[in-house]
């Protein structure tokens, strides 16, 4: 059988100087025209300083029939050397949309696009719209030039969870978060993502964007533009406009890269504009003239394809600022839809998962080097271990990771002979984690968007005063004389009772960090300028939180603090903290 060559191992090729001429003819007949000129364009760039192929990397090898066989489960025979894993992983985040609700009016592929879907491959929830709407092969294309495969996925009302063989991809109805580690290629697949929004969602521009990584272990061999940050910058540069570059932390020394565009206000103008105005193969359902407002969500102008949803609901909407999106031949080619009114259209709200996506946006991002060996033992495969789900679910549940949030739907991978991966999804929020447990490259990140408090919580004694007067008091006292015998206090029992996560953000790292415990480790804190009702802050709100963020990043049991910077961006904030265990 003869396996396709990946996009990524030509273009690697090419780089390095060998085969150029026929990497790029495989390249333009294969792929799509926006990938293979982007891929092409790197291949220019890094002719002059290319540097070695990088061999295998851990959980995922270069053998392409190895890869169709799914032994990228086993690491044991790689030929990379011992311990050079790269954990450090590269982080994507589109937003095609400030809110899912904008883009409910998005649930059918166009004609042209719609391909038959194998039992295997179909996605559970029937109220599916925006990207949820793309079928996993079409995802699975764009992996591959990652050089990453799915080994798992969950799904809830809200969102969809894909488990990779080099971490994670989440999909939201209007955003989309690719996290990969090791030598992927992940700006690589940008064209495709862009390609694959227009096609399946008529997303023609993006609302704003997120790139952001960790200083890497072995820089030296990581591929393409991923080899030094000027070049990433320059890449997303190519595909966006208004987009800021920051390096923050230590320049020589341990820091986190972050890239970010602004607001983009008309990111949907081009969908939601166009009112009582239809080309000849629309169907209006028989609505007539003096009807109320109608909208067609992602028709493809002269391409004769059936609009993907007619909505009628019309609510206060996004106005403003040019496309973020760099001018494509892809994206310039499909027609666009004229812009007569500064309104948004949406579907009537059908879902009730509708409620679950919170208004404010919070994200933390946990990033530890240098763990403890004897805490790594328990993310290594045993002898009676089945490496894979089951695997996972023995990790889980030594290490406490099944208890940080009891409540979430959670899905973990043990790999072979060592490495663990999991997500987990509660309502609209997740957590993701990944662990490298090897000493000479030991490495773990939790990044979650669960609502965590930024405030300090109540001491012991005044949380137990309050729950003396609460319902349910006498069966939490008799439970309590029943744990008494084994040591525990009557506290102890309710808290385990009724635990449904970490309260604050330091509750948080405390119990992350108990687990992996790492000698230094990198903290990150985004949080947006919305409030929980879906308004914007008032200057005085936004700087009253912005107190509590930095407070928040503040004392760690156990660890000093090397750095703590707050930046103010447009329509978010950051907190950055450092932290060194105490000797």
């Amino acid at each position: 059988m003869t396996v396709p060559v990946p996009a990524s191992s030509l273009a690697q090729a090419a780089a390095t100087g060998e085969l150029k001429s026929a990497a790029l003819q495989h390249l333009n007949e294969s792929i799509n025209p926006t990938t293979a000129s982007a891929i092409a364009a790197v291949i220019d760039n890094n002719e002059t300083t290319a540097t070695p192929a990088a061999p295998a990397h851990a959980h995922l090898h270069d053998n392409e029939a190895g890869f169709q066989n799914d032994t990228f489960l086993d690491t044991t025979n790689d030929t990379q050397e011992a311990g050079s894993f790269e954990g450090p992983e590269k982080l994507l985040e589109i937003w095609f949309g400030s809110a899912p609700y904008l883009l409910q009016g998005i649930r059918t592929i166009p004609t042209e696009f719609q391909t038959p879907v194998s039992e295997e491959d179909a996605l559970g929830g029937s109220d599916r719209y925006g990207l949820r709407i793309v079928p996993k092969p079409v995802w699975d294309e764009m992996l591959a030039i990652v050089k990453c495969q799915v080994l798992n996925s969950i799904q809830n009302d809200c969102m969809d969870a894909f488990l990779l063989s080099e971490s994670s991809f989440f999909v939201y109805p209007h955003k989309l978060i690719l996290k990969t580690c090791g030598t992927t290629t992940l700006l690589m697949a940008l064209p495709k993502i862009l390609e694959i929004a227009q096609n399946y969602c008529g997303l023609e521009k993006v609302w704003r964007v997120f790139y952001s990584r960790k200083t890497f272990m072995f820089p030296e061999r990581q591929l393409h533009v991923h080899r030094d940050w000027k070049d990433e910058v320059a890449f997303l540069d190519r595909h966006f406009e208004h987009g800021s570059a920051y390096t923050v932390g230590k320049v020589n020394g341990d820091h986190w890269c972050l890239y970010l565009t602004a607001p983009q206000d008309d990111c949907l103008s081009h969908i939601t504009s166009r009112r009582n105005s239809f080309s000849s193969d629309t169907v209006v359902n028989n609505h007539e003239e003096n009807s109320s407002d109608v909208v067609v969500v992602g028709g493809h102008g002269e391409t004769g394809a059936q609009p993907l949803s007619i909505v009628t609901r019309e609510v206060a909407g996004e106005s403003g600022a040019a496309s973020p999106i760099a001018s494509s031949p892809s994206l310039s080619s499909a027609s666009s839809l004229s812009s007569s009114s500064s309104s948004i259209s949406i579907a009537s709200s059908s879902s009730s998962a509708s409620y679950l996506y919170p208004s404010h946006d919070q994200t933390v991002e946990i990033l530890m080097t240098n763990l403890n060996p004897e805490a790594m033992k328990r993310f290594y495969q045993r002898e009676d271990d089945v490496p894979g789900t089951v695997g996972g679910i023995r990790v889980d549940q030594e290490t406490g990771l099944a208890g940080l949030f009891p409540q979430a739907q959670l899905d973990s991978f043990l790999f072979t002979p060592c490495g663990y991966s999991a997500n987990a999804l509660q309502d609209g929020n997740y957590y993701t984690i990944h662990v490298t447990p090897e000493p000479v490259c030991s490495y773990a990140s939790f990044e979650t968007n669960i609502p965590v408090g930024l405030r300090h919580k109540k001491s012991s004694k005044s949380r137990s005063a309050s729950g003396n007067n609460s319902a349910g008091s006498s069966s939490a006292s008799e439970d309590g004389d029943a744990a008494e015998e084994e040591g525990k206090t009557k506290q102890e029992v309710v808290s385990e009772a009724t635990y449904t996560g970490p309260e604050t953000l330091t509750d948080l790292i405390s119990r992350v960090v108990e687990i992996f415990q790492p000698g230094t480790m990198s903290v990150t804190l985004f949080s947006s300028h919305m409030t929980e009702d879906g308004q914007m802050e008032s200057e005085r709100q936004m700087e009253r939180r912005q107190r509590r963020m930095v407070k928040a990043m503040g004392r760690i049991t156990g660890f000093s603090r090397t750095d703590r910077i707050l930046y103010e961006f447009d329509g978010c904030d950051l907190v950055f903290g450092h932290f060194v265990a105490k000797a």
